[in-house]
């Protein structure tokens, strides 16, 4: 099939679904599909800092399209805005008019509803179909974080992916908990899918831990690392660690970018630099090593927002052998999984109290008994391993051939 796989940003960008978009294209064209990557230029956090990239590239057995946009930040969101029309439009005109039509395309929610809806514009032209990878579910995963209320807004955007999803040749969503919210839409489901996120990278033995990392005490060290927003919860485990402040025997460390960094050191108080740590981005073989030195590592969601999302740095905490502080209602799939394969510990609720008792659970158990990282670890691959994953997706793609 011709394929046209489409996102924002892709690999060297930095956010994760950029590598893995990139992998999973690479593994299309093995498998004989003449696959097309539809992306712009890396400007993801600022984050890149090489050299500006061709427009048209051959690379690794695909074609990799870079559209050129505004210079943005996050601070600006009219220019934000502009770089949405912007790569809408290009990639309308791209598929619409180029001389032989794809015969699938891949689109996310990123943006929400926008994607797949300038997808199903595209069909109407030219009988290019698409999969909508749900990476989380909108508005549903907006009004739980508190982000959207109900209203008109909601109302509109629900309509509008609901339908996203009823035309979509195949609707990818990452858990069961997503599956059902996609069902109580209305959807019909005969074209639901579930295939979960992989792990992107191994670790590189090779590569140096940094020296605020490396472990000098017997404290059990705690890690969130990733993009440090509004849909994590985080303050939660802020005031768990006031709360444990007469305990010397804990450390919190945040890694990464995001809305919150301020809000977080704010309120992290005289706790900051002495028990609470925030770190800048790096890159993710370098946070993989450092994983490897932490004891917990933090899947925080706030309340419901794991019926619309599944958090993927599970799959690298997971890889780096490191068990895992899941904040996250009990009755989901996460919360299911690590337990039946004692991962870590699940949060009884999403309260500072809960989050308290949880680490005072891991420090007990991590004083009577050393981590099985090499266990952990193969859980974690037998799950969600390149392989297992990726053949999956390929099988989807023979069906939807056929």
């Amino acid at each position: 099939m011709k394929l046209l796989l489409v996102h924002r940003f892709i690999r060297p960008d930095t956010p994760g679904y950029a590598h893995m978009l990139y992998i999973m294209g690479k593994r299309f064209a093995a498998e004989g599909h003449e696959v097309t990557i539809f992306s712009a230029q890396p400007s993801y956090n600022d984050a890149y800092d090489g050299k500006k990239l061709p427009y048209r590239e051959e690379v690794d057995g695909m074609t990799v399209i870079r559209t050129p946009l505004l210079k943005e930040s996050k601070k600006n969101p009219f220019v934000r805005s502009i770089n949405v029309l912007i790569f809408c439009a290009c990639l309308f005109v791209h598929a619409v008019f180029r001389g032989r039509a794809y015969d699938l395309m891949t689109v996310t929610t990123f943006p929400p509803t926008v994607m797949a809806f300038v997808a199903r514009k595209i069909g109407i032209f030219r009988k290019t179909k698409y999969v909508y990878h749900c990476m989380d579910l909108y508005p549903e995963v907006a009004e739980a974080g508190k982000i959207i209320k109900g209203g008109w807004l909601k109302s509109i955007a629900k309509r509008i992916d609901k339908r996203n999803c009823d035309c979509a040749k195949a609707v990818v969503v990452l858990s069961s908990d997503m599956e059902q919210t996609v069902r109580e839409r209305g959807v019909h489901g005969s074209n639901l899918h579930q295939i979960n996120n992989f792990i992107i990278d191994s670790i590189d033995e090779s590569i140096e831990v940094p020296d605020d990392f490396r472990k000098t005490n017997d404290k059990l060290r705690i890690l969130f690392a990733g993009n440090i927003g509004r849909f994590q919860n985080l303050e939660s485990i802020v005031e768990a660690i006031h709360l444990l402040a007469d305990n010397a025997a804990v450390e919190l460390h945040f890694i990464g970018a995001g809305v919150m960094v301020e809000p977080l050191k704010e309120l992290s108080g005289d706790l900051l630099d002495e028990s609470i740590f925030f770190h800048p981005y790096m890159p993710i073989s370098t946070v993989m090593r450092v994983i490897e030195t932490f004891d917990l590592g933090i899947v925080s969601l706030s309340p419901g927002v794991i019926k619309s999302a599944y958090p993927s740095k599970t799959m690298t905490y997971l890889e780096s052998g490191c068990r895992l502080l899941t904040i996250v209602e009990g009755d989901s799939e996460l919360a299911k999984f690590v337990i039946s394969n004692d991962l870590g510990v699940v949060c009884k609720d999403a309260s500072a109290s809960s989050v308290v008792e949880a680490i005072e659970a891991e420090l007990v158990a991590a004083r009577a008994a050393s981590v099985d990282r090499k266990r952990i670890r193969e859980i974690g691959r037998s799950s969600f391993g390149q392989d297992a994953i990726l053949n999956r997706w390929c099988r989807l793609l023979d069906q939807l051939a056929g």
